[in-house]
């Protein structure tokens, strides 16, 4: 993997590790990571959509 800095406020930081606290990631890395893939799999079937007509 290629590594990326991103900066985060200090509430967004507080609501990932919420989810690593629970258990539904194991690190932020993992959940930040997720979150990028539904985006780009979201904004590509928009982006399809469109382009079809849709």
């Amino acid at each position: 993997m290629i590594p990326v800095q991103v900066r985060f406020t200090k509430k967004l930081i507080e609501l990932l590790d919420e989810l690593v606290d629970k258990g539904v990631y194991s690190n932020r890395s993992e959940a930040v990571r997720d979150a990028t893939r539904k985006l780009v799999i979201t904004s590509n079937d928009t982006v399809m959509e469109k382009r079809k007509g849709i």
